[in-house]
């Protein structure tokens, strides 16, 4: 199967059990296939031991800056990104894996609640999805998620991206998903929008938009936020794709 994206592939390089017959499709925020997702799709890979994938949906295109970013998002298709989406897992599966995961930030995040949405109705579910800090619009119907599909959030209590990922969008987000047996959304009350990106350029573009106070150390301050976090979405992963 000929894919209509660059998918770039990521092993772990510690020493934890690898995971065979899983993978797991990791989303690219708004920016694009830039550094830092890249670095947490390696992240997740050391961490689990999963088989990961992660998709260009822009095709070769990154945003540098913020209107560069929310240009593309804007542009992007995302019916035709499900779409594509959708024959990525079918490819997985003809490569032998079994169990398929996904997981994204913030438009990756909204994207993963699509995703298990759409394969779910197609009637070939994945086993598990995680948002960070993101929420599909209502052409996406998440209450279409059955019970094959476990499910993680992850959302600041001071983001500030209304009707995307701020509290309100999380609460009703939380009432749509209330038939599913396997659910659990987290909240950090102190954290704003994209409180896992800690390299150097992300900190300073969180700052520039408002995520974060620009008088702490994100990369400091924010650690124990950021392992409690990533301890949750790796813990869970394993456990539905294992």
């Amino acid at each position: 199967m000929v894919l209509p994206f660059t998918v770039l592939k990521y092993e772990p390089k510690t020493s934890v059990q690898k995971i065979d017959g899983a993978a797991l499709i990791v989303l690219q925020e708004w920016w694009g296939i830039n550094d830092t997702i890249k670095a947490h799709a390696q992240h997740v890979s050391d961490a689990t031991g999963l088989h990961v994938v992660l998709p260009d949906l822009y095709k070769g295109k990154v945003g540098l800056t913020a209107e560069e970013a929310s240009h593309l998002m804007n542009h992007l298709d995302w019916k035709v990104a499900i779409q594509e989406l959708e024959q990525l897992t079918k490819e997985l599966r003809t490569e032998g894996y079994t169990k398929i995961g996904v997981m994204g930030f913030c438009m990756g995040g909204a994207l993963s609640l699509a995703l298990a949405s759409h394969a779910a109705q197609v009637e070939i579910p994945i086993q598990a999805a995680v948002a960070c800090y993101g929420i599909p619009p209502d052409n996406f119907d998440v209450t279409k998620i059955t019970d094959a599909t476990a499910i993680q959030g992850h959302f600041g209590g001071k983001d500030t991206m209304a009707g995307f990922s701020d509290p309100a969008a999380v609460d009703e987000l939380e009432r749509k998903l209330h038939h599913l047996k396997h659910v659990t959304l987290y909240r950090y009350p102190e954290q704003g929008h994209a409180f896992l990106n800690e390299d150097t350029w992300a900190i300073q573009k969180r700052k520039e938009l408002g995520f974060v106070s620009k008088d702490i150390d994100p990369k400091l301050d924010e650690q124990s936020v950021r392992e409690l976090a990533w301890s949750r979405i790796t813990g869970f992963l394993v456990s539905h794709l294992k």
